[in-house]
Order: structure tokens, then sequence, then C-alpha cells
């Protein structure tokens, strides 16, 4: 494929309002990634608009029906190279009995597609999936009705197969959807029955197909991505130009919130650009802006507001918080715990980690006239939109974010701050500029995974049964998320969050607390409003969350005596989660293999264990079994293998499932032994892949994937919740094996080697 022709609003703007009239039938084009489809009208009887305003209770704002019967679907998502696309089609090509092939997506286009939310949270089979479903009923039932007036036959005495309806039992007589539609919109409007669970409307009328009908959901559909990006075709968002546009650098303080006091000027025919604190340079040829950032003399004042790395556990616990909730609770926990006739406490802590994409965020940027058209990498179109309007004053209205496939960002990386770098700079020189980050600029200043801290306390009766437990964690509040552009440029612009400690503690505890203190930013301050940027990575706190409580409860499982699969199976009374954790127990051949357990006398040497951890996010059911082996000398711990096992409802497409979990279980592996943050009371100091460490192919381990299918269940989320068992497994694992207890995530050599001397 080559590189379009990507000129923006005007000869290649792909709108609602522009067509292609051919064979009868609206056509798109689809020759090139959506959002940049040439389309031109034609046809005195093509529709002259599309709705001003996108309507999620009208069918055509999801569906265009084509002349050859191809379907076109809108989504307000996003591929972050999930297979979020091919699986979406699956959904629309099962409900409206079309082939797979014939169904094209349009996804993350402001003016095209819905909002149906950010593509987060393992939430857009859960969410986008139901409605893009209930579109596709309606559309189905809509063409019927056309059908049944063309035919002479009534609606529930038609069959439809490929796309072409025919009278039951007389293929003979046949029209095809493309040529029902005829160049109309089909002007039906989709009962809205109320707000779905997350985002957006629940969607009504026409009943979808029931799970014991489908012929494509459920089938492992190759992913239609794939093949262009094996032969090196696919288009990121690094590939997109326009006319005229210019290339941007951003030039980075030394200190989070240091102030620019003086700058020179640039040589390479180069350009500065500035808005307060705000500076870059751009440059026709990419190469002169990056000679340029690199060389310009630039004064900044200090600054030294975090933390020292030792301190950092103690800042965090004694911050003040933005807010105190209790998440949930039973009975009276510090009235069972004082109570107890054994008390356990423990405290666990989490490091900041970086998303540490491995290719480097990127935007481009067309500002003029007030108003903005914008390309990115965003996996929250509507979200970043408001950020850009916020960013440069102007109507939210007024700006188009148009999507592209970036670097996989498994949560908010810095694809939106680079957006809005990008949108500052074309704003201010009155042309395209494109903005692409460097290395130290996605170590140093893309927003971090935060660090947390967990305080746990258990209380045992004298049979050893668990009569209390509490946890408190300090953990971000996610209110909003700073675009640090923005904060630099003197202006506001804040994605905003919520709360994420989601799912309660999954065992039957007759007394229990889950308190959080919500915190802001590692070092920010009401007034500067910067520091250590916290924002959503994989499964957002409840990875850090899942691996203090599922470490805790193997604690109470030693000091019992108990195996640590059987004291859970005894507290859960949830029977898809019982099912997932006797799945995980039998793959890992749990039940008949004895634990190899610490050797109390072997003094150096590498010896083997294994863990079990358990969890629960939005509505997604995980267990795992991890085989690990440690070396006592050099303290390295390395993850040989990893049973896990999934319910998360029903699945659309079985192998990418399969292949999406084994990649998230590499990713946590690489989190809990590697990962980790560092600063000065001034900055990040890990700006590179040699200081900021991540797991290597030949350290991967090798991963079982166990699916449990529930059809007749709604499609929960698979992006996130595996990942959250794997730490606790881990490090639970560890204990089996030479019987310290890590409680830091990550489990460095020297971590451990310490602990091995404390306990000695």
């Amino acid at each position: 494929m080559g590189t379009p022709d990507l000129t923006p609003r005007k000869q290649q703007r792909f709108t609602r309002d522009a067509f292609l009239k051919g064979g009868g039938a609206l056509i798109v084009a689809i020759g090139v990634p959506a959002g940049v489809w040439g389309i031109a009208r034609g046809g005195s009887d093509a529709p002259e608009t599309w709705p001003a305003e996108l309507d999620a209770s009208a069918l055509d704002s999801w569906l265009a029906i084509q002349a050859d019967g191809t379907v076109t679907a809108f989504t307000g998502k996003t591929d972050l190279g999930q297979g979020n696309q091919t699986a979406l089609a699956q959904i629309v090509a099962e409900e409206l009995d079309v082939p797979f092939a014939r169904v094209r997506m349009v996804m993350g286009d402001t003016e095209s597609c819905v909002d149906q939310g950010s593509t987060v949270g393992s939430l857009t089979i859960a969410l986008a999936g139901p409605q893009l479903r209930q579109a596709a009923a309606n559309g189905r039932r809509a063409l019927l009705a056309l059908a049944a007036t063309e035919l002479d036959v009534p609606a529930d005495k038609l069959t439809v197969a490929d796309g072409v309806v025919s009278p039951a039992g007389d293929a003979s007589r046949r029209v095809s959807y493309g040529e029902l539609v005829e160049g109309q919109l089909l002007g039906v409007a989709i009962p809205v029955k109320g707000k779905a669970r997350g985002f957006g409307l629940a969607l009504g009328g026409a009943k979808p197909k029931a799970a014991s009908e489908y012929t494509i959901v459920g089938q492992s559909v190759p992913r239609v991505d794939i093949p262009a990006k094996v032969t090196g075709q696919h288009f990121y968002i690094q590939d997109v130009r326009v006319p005229d546009m210019l290339h941007g650098r951003v030039i980075r303080p030394p200190g989070l919130g240091s102030q620019l006091l003086s700058y020179g000027q640039p040589s390479y025919g180069a350009r500065v650009v500035r808005l307060k604190n705000f500076l870059g340079v751009v440059a026709e040829r990419e190469w002169d802006a990056i000679k340029a950032a690199r060389e310009l003399e630039v004064k900044w004042s200090d600054w030294a507001g975090l933390p020292t790395m030792e301190e950092l556990y103690t800042y965090v616990r004694e911050t003040p918080s933005l807010e105190d909730a209790v998440v949930a609770s039973t009975g009276d926990a510090a009235t069972a715990l004082a109570g107890a006739a054994r008390r356990f406490d423990a405290e666990y802590t989490t490091a900041v980690q970086t998303h540490g994409s491995i290719g480097p965020s990127c935007a481009v940027a067309d500002v003029k006239d007030g108003s903005a058209t914008v390309w990115s990498g965003t996996q929250g179109p509507n979200v970043v939109r408001s950020a850009v309007a916020d960013a440069l004053d102007i109507p939210v209205e007024h700006v188009r974010i148009i999507t592209f496939e970036a670097s996989g960002c498994y949560g908010r990386n810095g694809s939106d701050p680079a957006t809005v770098d990008a949108a500052l700079m074309s704003q201010l020189v009155g042309q395209p500029v494109r903005v692409q980050w460097m290395r130290h600029d996605e170590h140093g200043w893309d927003p971090k995974g935060p660090a947390t801290v967990h305080q746990l306390r258990g209380g045992l009766d004298e049979s050893g049964e668990i009569v209390g437990w509490d946890h408190e964690a300090w953990i971000p509040a996610f209110f909003e998320t700073t675009i640090i552009g923005s904060v630099l440029a003197g202006r506001t612009a804040r994605m905003p969050s919520l709360h994420l400690w989601e799912d309660p503690i999954l065992y039957d505890i007759p007394a229990s607390r889950q308190l959080a203190h919500y915190q802001g930013d590692i070092g920010s301050t009401e007034n500067d409003g910067v520091g250590l940027i916290s924002a959503w990575i994989r499964s957002p706190v409840q990875l850090q969350l899942t691996f203090a409580s599922e470490s805790f409860l193997d604690e109470l499982a030693a000091a019992t005596s108990t195996d640590p699969v059987e004291l859970r199976l005894k507290g859960l009374t949830d029977p898809r989660m019982i099912a997932v954790l006797q799945a995980a127990a039998r793959a890992a051949k749990w039940q008949t293999r004895p634990s190899p357990g610490p050797d109390a006398n072997a003094a150096s040497g590498v010896v083997r264990g294994r863990g079990v951890a358990t969890s629960l996010r939005g509505g997604t059911y995980n267990a795992a079994v991890a085989e690990i082996e440690i070396d006592r000398e050099s303290g390295q711990i390395r993850v040989d293998h990893v049973v896990v096992v999934q319910d998360n409802g029903m699945t659309i497409n079985p192998r990418a499932l399969k292949l999406g979990i084994e990649a998230n279980i590499v990713q946590t592996v690489s989190r809990a032994l590697y990962e980790e943050v560092s600063f000065d009371r001034s900055n990040v100091t890990s700006l590179d892949w040699n200081d900021y460490r991540i797991i290597r192919f030949t350290e991967a381990p090798t991963v079982d994937v166990i699916a449990i299918d529930q059809p007749d269940e709604r499609a929960t989320g698979s992006g996130e919740p595996s990942c959250n068992p794997i730490a606790p497994a881990i490090g639970n694992a560890v204990f089996d094996a030479v019987g310290v207890r890590l409680r830091s995530l990550p489990m460095t050599p020297d971590r451990v080697k310490a602990a091995l001397e404390e306990a000695r």
C-alpha cells in the first residue's frame, strides 16, 4: 500500500455528508486507513447530509450499506493492537448475516463515529460490543422490512444468507442488502433503554440472535490487521504526513516544575515556538528539528519538589489524601481483629512504573482559522478532543480527532500529551506540525503508573479460621490526568478519570474492610500542577491491590499450614471463580505433585517453587499458577511457566483471546521482576532502556492459557484482567521456594538477597 495523500479537512476529508454514489447505493472507499478516505459526492439522488450531530439512537449513525453488499460499521472505539477491529466486525457480521469479509470498521473518528467512551478498562467488547450488536440487529430487521415490500413476502417468512434475502424455501427470488438500500439512509430509530453499564446508551429494539445460532462469533477469525503488519505495510500514526507540514520537538525542563528563564536562537533552519514554559522548535526537516532541540541554549530555574526514592513510600503514606473512602466492608473488621486469637500485619509496596512503549508517541495537528484537525494515536478520541480544545482555547466542536494505531499503550501513555504538543505548536506557527517524541520524552514525560502502599491486617480464631481482614491502601485518585504540555503552556487541559478500586474482596470473611486513601500526583502542589504525573497503566490500581491481598492471603495460609489452593477454595462462594481456580490447579497438577517447599539447608544454588493467586476484574475471573526458580546466590528470579485460566463470559475470538493473554502475562512478569522508574529530587532519571529494565526474550516464561467459555453470559473484558494474579503468584512461589516473603514490586535480585539475608 502506498502512502496516501492525507490533506486535512478539504479534498480528503472523510465526513458523513460526503458520498460516492455508485451502483445505486452508498460506497465508502476502502483503499487507505479509516479516517483519511477520499470520498466524493456523485449522483443526483445521493443523500444530502447526515445528521449534524451523531445520534446514538439513529441506526444510520452506526451502519452503512454499500452497493456491493459491504457493510461499514462506525465505532468510537479504537484498536490498540489487541484485535478490537476484528472482534467488533465479527459481532456486526453475525447479527446482519453477512460474511465477515464484507464488514469494514471506521474507528475513532470524532466526526464520523458515536462517542462510545475511551478504549480502556477492557471494556470495548463488554460495552461497545452490545451496542454494535443491537444496532446490527436493528439493521437486519429494517432491511428485512424493505425486502418484505420488495418481494411481497411477510418479513417473518424471509431468510438471509450472506447478505441476500429470499423467501424461505425459494432461493430463486432474492434481493441483496445493497440492492435494497439504493443510496438512501435507512432512517430507523433505535429504541433507547437507558444508560449502558459504564458509558453511553443501552440500545433496544430488535432481539439479537441467541448464542446457539452463532457461526461467526466464537470463531478464531484471523485478525484483519496482521497481514499488513507482517509485511510492513500497516499504516501507523508515525506514517501520517500532510502538505506543508513542519516537524516539531519539545524541549523539556530539567525539573518537573522548572520555569523558563531564557533561550537562544536555533540553527539548521529551525525556529523556536514558545508559550510561557512550553518551549520547542519546528523545522521543515525532522533531523533539523532534532539537532536544534539538542543544541539550543536554554536556561531554566531549579526545582526539587520530589521526594528521594528512599523516602517514597513514607512520603506516599504521609501525604494528605484528596479523599478517603471505604470501598467495601462486611461486619466490624476492627472489633474482629481486636478479638482475634492471632493477628498478622504486613505492608506491601509497588514502584513507579512507566508505560515504556517501544515505539515513540506521535501526532500531527493542523490548527488554523479557529479549528483543528488532529491525527492521533489516542485511545480516547473524544477525551483528547476536549483536552485539545482546552489547550487551544477553542470550542470543542471545532476540533476533530482522527485516530491511527500507535505503539501499544495498555494504558494512558504519551499519545495524548504528544497530541496536545502537536496542537499547541501548530497553533503557534499557523501550519500543520508533526511531533514525534524522543526516547527521553517517552521515558521521562509519559504519565506513570503510580507508587502505592498497602497495609494488610488479618485475624485468625483459635481454629485457624480467618475472622477479620483489613486492607488499607494509599493509591492515586485518578480524578484527572494532567497533560504536561498544557501545564507548561499555562493552559488547562486535564483528562477526566475516576476511582479504580472496583472489585470487592473475593473471599467470604465475616468481618472485612477496604479503605482507600486517594492521593494526587507525587511532588505536585495545588499551585503548580506538576510532579510525577499518574495515569492509567494496565489494570490500573488493581494489579497493585491484588499483589498485596493475594500475597497476604498466602501469609495466612502459611501461618495455619494450609494449602494455598485449599484455603482459597474454602473461602470462595462464586461458582465461576471456584471453577477457574480448580481448572488452574488441575492444569498445574497442583493436587498430584507435592510442593517442593523451601530448602532451609540450601545456602546457595537454584531452587524451585510454585505459587497461586486469583482475581476478579470487571466481571472477568482469573486464576494463575506460576512456577519459578530462584538463584540464592545472585537473587535472580526466573519465571519458567505460568498456567492462567480465564472466564470472561462469551468469547468472541478464541485465538485472539489466547494470544492476548499470553502477551499480557509476559509483560506482567516484566513489571513484577524488573520495571521501576528511578528519579532524583527534580525529575525522572531512567530515560532509556539501560536504566529502565524490561524483560528480555530469553527471560519470557512459557504460558498455558485455558479459557472457560460461557456463551450465555455477557462478554467481559480480556485486555487487562489476566495480569492481576501474576505478581502475587510469583511472590507466593518465591516463598514456596526459599521461605521468604517479598512485599515490594519489582522483585529485584537486590530485594531477594536482602530478604534472604534478613531471614538468616
